[in-house]
Protein backbone atom coordinates (compact mmCIF):
# COMPACT_ATOMS: atom_id res chain seq x y z
CA UNK A 1 0.00 0.00 0.00
CA UNK A 2 2.74 2.37 0.68
CA UNK A 3 4.32 1.92 -2.83
CA UNK A 4 1.15 2.78 -4.22
CA UNK A 5 0.75 5.73 -2.43
CA UNK A 6 4.49 6.96 -3.21
CA UNK A 7 3.85 6.01 -7.14
CA UNK A 8 0.86 8.26 -7.06
CA UNK A 9 2.82 11.18 -5.36
CA UNK A 10 5.44 10.62 -7.49
CA UNK A 11 3.20 11.09 -10.72
CA UNK A 12 1.34 13.76 -9.92
CA UNK A 13 5.08 15.45 -8.71
CA UNK A 14 6.31 15.00 -12.06
CA UNK A 15 2.85 16.28 -13.98
CA UNK A 16 2.57 19.42 -12.25
CA UNK A 17 6.69 20.12 -12.36
CA UNK A 18 6.33 19.13 -16.23
CA UNK A 19 3.01 21.70 -16.64
CA UNK A 20 4.30 24.55 -15.00
CA UNK A 21 7.63 24.38 -16.30
CA UNK A 22 5.94 24.81 -20.11
CA UNK A 23 6.69 28.06 -21.60
CA UNK A 24 3.83 30.38 -22.04
CA UNK A 25 3.49 33.56 -23.69
CA UNK A 26 3.34 36.54 -21.73
CA UNK A 27 1.65 39.40 -23.49
CA UNK A 28 2.39 41.07 -27.07
CA UNK A 29 2.55 44.29 -26.92
CA UNK A 30 1.95 45.30 -30.79
CA UNK A 31 -1.12 42.40 -30.88
CA UNK A 32 -2.45 44.79 -28.47
CA UNK A 33 -1.56 47.85 -30.03
CA UNK A 34 -3.15 46.90 -33.49
CA UNK A 35 -6.61 45.37 -31.56
CA UNK A 36 -6.88 48.54 -29.95
CA UNK A 37 -7.31 50.92 -32.99
CA UNK A 38 -8.19 48.47 -35.44
CA UNK A 39 -11.70 46.70 -33.31
CA UNK A 40 -13.86 50.33 -33.95
CA UNK A 41 -12.55 50.46 -37.57
CA UNK A 42 -13.70 46.73 -38.18
CA UNK A 43 -16.93 46.56 -36.10
CA UNK A 44 -18.28 50.08 -37.52
CA UNK A 45 -17.72 48.77 -41.51
CA UNK A 46 -19.49 45.88 -40.09
CA UNK A 47 -22.76 48.41 -39.44
CA UNK A 48 -22.09 49.64 -43.35
CA UNK A 49 -20.27 52.71 -41.90
CA UNK A 50 -16.73 53.09 -43.96
CA UNK A 51 -15.85 56.24 -42.59
CA UNK A 52 -13.70 54.99 -39.58
CA UNK A 53 -11.95 52.12 -41.56
CA UNK A 54 -11.19 54.98 -44.41
CA UNK A 55 -10.04 57.84 -41.67
CA UNK A 56 -7.76 55.13 -39.79
CA UNK A 57 -6.27 53.13 -43.00
CA UNK A 58 -3.12 54.62 -42.50
CA UNK A 59 -2.99 53.68 -38.92
CA UNK A 60 -3.90 50.64 -39.45
CA UNK A 61 -1.08 49.77 -41.86
CA UNK A 62 1.26 51.51 -39.41
CA UNK A 63 0.54 49.24 -36.51
CA UNK A 64 0.36 46.03 -38.84
CA UNK A 65 3.76 47.26 -39.67
CA UNK A 66 5.12 47.17 -36.14
CA UNK A 67 3.84 44.58 -35.21
CA UNK A 68 5.21 42.29 -38.22
CA UNK A 69 8.34 44.25 -36.64
CA UNK A 70 8.77 43.40 -33.59
CA UNK A 71 9.70 39.91 -31.87
CA UNK A 72 7.18 37.12 -31.16
CA UNK A 73 6.63 36.41 -27.71
CA UNK A 74 8.72 32.95 -26.53
CA UNK A 75 6.63 29.97 -26.23
CA UNK A 76 4.57 30.98 -29.34
CA UNK A 77 5.97 29.76 -33.14
CA UNK A 78 7.10 32.26 -35.08
CA UNK A 79 6.65 29.65 -38.25
CA UNK A 80 3.27 29.75 -37.23
CA UNK A 81 2.92 33.65 -36.27
CA UNK A 82 5.19 35.43 -38.95
CA UNK A 83 3.48 34.44 -41.98
CA UNK A 84 -0.32 35.06 -40.66
CA UNK A 85 0.77 38.56 -39.86
CA UNK A 86 2.83 39.40 -42.76
CA UNK A 87 -0.27 38.39 -44.23
CA UNK A 88 -2.10 40.49 -42.43
CA UNK A 89 -0.01 43.37 -43.58
CA UNK A 90 -0.13 42.82 -47.10
CA UNK A 91 -4.33 43.29 -46.32
CA UNK A 92 -3.77 46.58 -44.79
CA UNK A 93 -1.74 48.01 -46.97
CA UNK A 94 -4.69 46.37 -49.92
CA UNK A 95 -7.13 48.41 -47.53
CA UNK A 96 -4.91 51.70 -47.48
CA UNK A 97 -4.39 51.48 -51.33
CA UNK A 98 -8.31 51.21 -52.06
CA UNK A 99 -8.90 54.47 -49.56
CA UNK A 100 -6.35 56.66 -51.21
CA UNK A 101 -7.43 55.41 -54.69
CA UNK A 102 -11.11 56.51 -53.24
CA UNK A 103 -12.73 52.81 -54.28
CA UNK A 104 -16.07 52.42 -53.69
CA UNK A 105 -17.22 50.77 -50.19
CA UNK A 106 -18.39 48.12 -52.33
CA UNK A 107 -14.81 47.26 -53.46
CA UNK A 108 -13.08 48.35 -49.90
CA UNK A 109 -15.87 45.60 -48.46
CA UNK A 110 -14.26 42.60 -49.50
CA UNK A 111 -10.51 43.75 -48.60
CA UNK A 112 -11.75 45.21 -45.21
CA UNK A 113 -13.20 41.59 -43.93
CA UNK A 114 -9.99 39.37 -45.46
CA UNK A 115 -8.39 41.66 -42.72
CA UNK A 116 -10.37 41.01 -40.14
CA UNK A 117 -10.57 37.34 -40.52
CA UNK A 118 -7.33 37.02 -40.57
CA UNK A 119 -6.71 39.36 -37.24
CA UNK A 120 -9.22 36.78 -36.07
CA UNK A 121 -7.26 33.49 -37.00
CA UNK A 122 -4.11 35.25 -35.56
CA UNK A 123 -5.95 36.22 -32.22
CA UNK A 124 -7.91 32.67 -31.90
CA UNK A 125 -4.34 31.00 -32.50
CA UNK A 126 -2.72 33.78 -29.71
CA UNK A 127 -5.83 32.99 -27.46
CA UNK A 128 -5.34 29.40 -27.53
CA UNK A 129 -1.92 28.99 -26.83
CA UNK A 130 -2.10 31.39 -23.68
CA UNK A 131 -4.54 29.28 -22.07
Amino acid sequence: MKVKKYLLVSVLFLVTTVSFSQEKPTGWKELDDFHSIVAPVFHTFEKGNYHAAKDSAGLVLERAKKWQSSTIPSGLDASIYKPLIDRLVSECSFVYDAVQTKKPDEELKPLLRKAHNTFHEILGKYNKSTR
